[in-house]
């Protein structure tokens, strides 16, 4: 005690003492930084007031609508592939793609609780303009997801893709609808086209990658808008582009595979195309499907049907676009009178059509089949994809361009500048042509020096060419201004 006295009377000990005391403060002062850094509990927020309140009720309304929806969701595997899910009804059927259990009759469902199911597998493999399954297990306690009226979707909504990308159950991704109406053909040798058929696609950016495919996309109340099923992607995963079938197409497909363990499809031998906007407002309607082809001889020709009638309803059903005349035909019974009703030349008339039944025959002809734009190339979000086809059908001279043709009728010569040219029917994917800008409907004028006025000309124009020439390709489209003429150079 007596040393520490003398201690602190010498200027060491001052100083000694000093020190300790701005080590003290120091470490104390140390300590408060790191506990304020931290952010202990009851802190106050960096937000606050209504800005933070709005994002909090941001943030629990996403993990309510998860809480809500999981339940719902499902991960799928057969012996070959595995998808996603989504419960239909409470007594055991679970929605899904056809091309996740394609070649399956049995599959094995994994629920959010952790229990597992066999359940039997309920497809069409003979019905191309469809990629929906129903997969039957025997319980009666579960939980359907609620589906919404997908004509009410709007681009620039909430979108939520829920589902098993990778196999990883329960996965989430928020995003937007990006677009509707978007129209697909994907290789799938599994189908009876060799192909499946994809109109009126919603397009959205929420993540969807292999392992998507099958489950639901949701709006912000956690209903169903959509059945995820394909992206568009040259690596096979999510670049912000994927898309989805309307709730109310999975829905009626869904139905009849239940009731029916079958797809019946009604043909009536047309191609119809949804209207243009500049389109309604000069017909003044608010919807509706213009008749691009008739096929000789089908129902809808002996019917009275003609190329430019534009058809707003089908027996009961009020048409709006060219995928509720698809819709249409299968709540329509093949064999059975159905009025349908057009707009032509500014009248509305009705025409009593007898259809008959969709056949693959039908199909592989050609007949009927909906030739729609393919503004992209998308693929199947899933496993051990088959990869897309690099050669579209048709003359093989034509492959190097990319494209399917016939030649004008003679009420289709309007559409083509100069009255010339040849239709295009079908573009390939990544194609030259479709990386020129050429879409469906698109009359291809010339090619170099050759004036087109045949598919013959088309095919012996090509024929001329060798891998590495470039060339002037023109054609032609239809827009708010009328006739659009266009010429870009390709190299094959």
């Amino acid at each position: 005690m007596n040393a520490l006295k003398r201690l602190l009377k010498s200027q060491v000990g001052w100083a000694l003492v000093a020190g300790a005391a701005i080590g003290t403060a120091a470490t104390v002062g140390f300590l408060y930084s790191r506990s304020a850094a931290i952010a202990q509990p009851g802190d106050a927020p960096v937000l606050t007031g209504s800005a933070a309140e709005t994002l909090f009720a941001l943030d629990q309304a996403g993990v309510q609508l998860v809480e809500k929806v999981s339940p719902s969701v499902v991960l799928i595997r057969t012996g070959r592939s595995e998808g996603s899910g989504v419960v239909y009804r409470k007594d055991g059927y679970v929605m899904t793609n056809a091309h996740v259990v394609q070649g399956a009759t049995t599959a094995r469902v994994f629920f959010n609780d952790g229990r597992e199911e066999n359940g039997r597998v309920i497809v069409d493999p003979n019905d191309s303009f469809n990629d929906i399954a129903i997969i039957k297990v025997e319980r009666n306690d579960l939980t359907p997801a609620k589906f919404a009226d997908s004509t009410l979707v709007k681009p620039g909504q909430i979108a939520v893709a829920f589902g098993a990308p990778f196999g990883l159950q329960e996965s989430v991704s928020f995003g937007h609808v990006s677009a509707l109406g978007r129209m697909n053909a994907i290789p799938d040798p599994s189908a009876a086209l060799q192909a499946r058929v994809y109109t009126n696609m919603i397009q959205t950016d929420a993540a969807i990658n292999p392992g998507n495919s099958g489950g639901p996309l949701l709006n912000y109340k956690g209903e169903v808008i959509g059945i995820n099923s394909a992206i568009n992607s040259t690596t096979g995963y999510n670049t912000g582009v994927g898309f989805a079938i309307p709730a109310n197409t999975a829905k009626l497909i869904a139905n009849e595979l239940i009731e029916d363990g079958k797809i019946t499809r009604a043909f009536l031998g047309l191609e119809p195309t949804a209207l243009k906007k500049f389109e309604m407002d000069r017909l003044k309607i608010a919807g509706g499907a213009i008749v691009r082809s008739v096929t000789a001889g089908s129902p809808a020709d002996q019917a009275g049907i003609k190329v430019d009638d534009v058809i707003v309803k089908i027996g009961e059903q009020n048409i709006r676009t060219d995928q509720d005349v698809w819709n249409a035909m299968l709540t329509v019974d093949p064999g059975k009178p159905v009025v349908v009703e057009v707009v032509r030349d500014g009248e509305r008339k009705n025409f009593t059509a007898r259809p008959v039944e969709r056949t693959a025959e039908l199909d592989a002809r050609g007949q009927g089949l909906a030739q729609n734009p393919q503004e992209l190339a998308p693929q199947r979000p899933e496993r051990r994809q088959q990869p897309p086809s690099q050669n579209p059908p048709g003359d093989s001279s034509q492959i190097r361009l990319g494209v399917e043709v016939r030649d004008l009728r003679q009420q289709e010569m309007s559409l083509a500048p100069g009255g010339s040219g040849v239709l295009v029917i079908n573009v390939q994917p990544n194609s030259i042509a479709a990386r020129a800008g050429i879409r469906p409907g698109h009359v291809i004028t010339s090619i170099g020096e050759t004036k087109l006025k045949s598919a013959e000309d088309l095919t012996r124009a090509l024929s001329r060419f060798s891998k590495g020439d470039s060339t002037v390709l023109s054609f032609g489209r239809e827009d708010e201004s009328g006739r659009v003429q266009m010429s870009t150079t390709v190299r094959f």
